[in-house]
């Protein structure tokens, strides 16, 4: 403990800013959306270059008579606003994905889980850095040995957790295909084999399509990583249990030869203090027999205490393997209770995990929009007020200038509405049946058409009046769209009073 302080002492202002940086990574991370939408409005306001600076350049008008740049800016923070959308159903949908394919109760692997799998690593790579310390690039300095000896141990470790915990998963996915396959064979309208749909997804909105299905069709439409017979398999099962026997049987292996070795050196110093003894008293009292019977007495006490270390030593030994066969079955628990089945549990999982109820879920969604709302109009304000500027020194059409100068009604809440008619509308036109859109796409083309020709057959007077009077029968979309034109041409011509009235009104001016 003496060494890792002073370790940590003398290497402080690493140890602090290793620290500091993965905190503020983590920080980041579990605050990513946050930060990725303060980034955007900053980027669009940054002075000088900031795409406000570009975008205000931009003086093009759409039909709406909102600037192409003003489009642009509320179409980036679109993406934002729709990613918080608070759908009442797909948090149904979502609960109901978890109970259908039994995933109702688990719970991804949490901060203290983390902790407990990072302080298992640092054990059991203490211990095998120990082990392996001795037998790690033998012609190298002893300090460079332990270098060694801990990465190969970290390495080891590291290895060992993500097979434990991926074993874990496939051990209850096994189990989540017993119970399909036991329910399946149990019911009474059983299909010939077990067939997912793989249309089911809670994504694209097709979750509740098999509602009517079987419990165990549920089920399978959803696990994930199954195979075409839909069994069971084991070959990370056998890969990390075959993993964990070589380590654990290696591992003990190499310290009963270090055991070995250390009780044979302790036997050859005994025996060469025993030999040097008798030649320090050469000229003892002691007859020979009781200076024989003496030094066997010392090489059996030897032997003895030799054979009890020895038997003690693999008594800690084994006891340290069921430690570390116990440390690894507690990894492969976490991976059991904490790995999904389902293809989609997780997203599901994270979509309702942190709400008591649907109610909670909208009110925190719905301010998470508000939010999005107040950057995306503070951004589209601060581009108005750019672009305003710009066209006034740079731009002479009076459309223009007045855009620029009155832009109360083109905000962010505004632009949201249009698109919202906008997508109704494209809705509505997928409804309509094939037949009406032919003659919708028809009578467009035959508008272009009469626009573009430059000698158009004169529509008789009589074609006119039928029109007028709505009597169409009989007539092509191209003659009644030219006749609908000739009675629009009439109708904008001058009569004789009005032309009359106008020039009067002119003289009194």
């Amino acid at each position: 403990m003496d060494d890792f302080i002073k370790l940590l002492s003398q290497y402080r202002t690493i140890v602090i800013i290793v620290a500091t940086t993965l905190t503020a990574l983590i920080t980041l991370y579990y605050n990513r959306e946050s930060f990725a939408l303060w980034f955007k409005s900053a980027w669009y306001r940054f002075p000088f270059i900031g795409a406000n600076n570009r975008l205000a350049q931009r003086l093009g008008l759409n039909d709406k008579y909102w600037f192409n740049s003003e489009i642009e800016v509320c179409h980036a923070f679109l993406k934002n606003y729709n990613e918080n959308e608070a759908d009442e159903e797909h948090y149904q949908q979502a609960s109901f994905y978890l109970d259908k394919v039994g995933d109702n109760g688990i719970n991804p692997l949490r901060w203290y889980h983390w902790l407990s799998l990072s302080v298992l690593v640092l054990i059991e790579a203490a211990g095998f850095a120990y082990v392996l310390a001795g037998f790690t690039l033998q012609d190298a300095s002893e300090a460079l040995q332990k270098e060694a000896a801990v990465a190969i141990a970290l390495i080891i470790s590291a290895l060992l957790v993500v097979l434990t915990h991926a074993m874990g998963g496939e051990v209850y996915r096994n189990q989540q295909i017993d119970k399909v396959r036991l329910r399946w064979q149990n019911s009474e309208d059983r299909t010939n084999i077990i067939e997912p749909d793989s249309t089911v997804s809670l994504k694209s909105k097709r979750n509740h399509i098999d509602d009517s299905a079987p419990g165990w069709q549920k089920m399978a439409n959803r696990l994930n990583k199954v195979n075409a017979q839909f069994s069971k398999s084991w070959v990370i099962t056998i890969a990390t249990v075959s993993f964990i026997t070589i380590v654990a049987v290696g591992a003990t292996y190499v310290r009963g030869q270090v055991l070995e070795k250390l009780a044979i050196e302790q036997v050859q110093g005994a025996g060469t203090s025993s030999e040097t003894a008798v030649f320090v008293n050469p000229f003892s009292d002691m007859p020979q027999e009781g200076v024989a019977a003496n030094l066997e007495a010392n090489q059996l006490a030897e032997e003895e205490k030799s054979n009890a270390h020895k038997k003690a030593g693999w008594t800690t030994f084994i006891i340290l393997a069921v430690i570390f066969i116990a440390m690894q079955f507690y990894s492969i628990y976490l991976g059991f209770k904490t790995t999904f089945s389902g293809k989609e549990s997780k997203d599901a999982y994270r979509f309702i995990n942190d709400f008591d109820n649907v109610t909670s879920f909208m009110n925190y969604y719905g301010a998470r929009q508000e939010a999005v709302a107040r950057i995306a109009q503070r951004v589209l304000s601060h581009l108005q007020a750019k672009v305003a500027n710009y066209a006034q020194k740079n731009s002479g059409e009076q459309a223009v200038l007045s855009a620029a100068t009155n832009s109360t009604n083109r905000n962010f809440m505004t632009f949201l509405q249009l698109e919202e008619k906008k997508r109704i509308a494209t809705e509505e036109s997928s409804k309509l049946p094939v037949q009406t859109k032919t003659s919708i796409f028809s009578a467009e083309k035959a508008i272009v058409a009469l626009d573009k020709s430059e000698d158009v057959t004169d529509i008789s007077g009589d074609v006119v009046n039928r029109v007028k009077n709505g009597d169409i029968e009989g007539m092509d979309d191209a003659t009644v769209l030219a006749a609908i034109r000739e009675l629009n041409s009439r109708q904008t011509e001058e009569t004789p009073a009005q032309r009359m009235a106008r020039l009067r009104a002119s003289l009194e001016n």
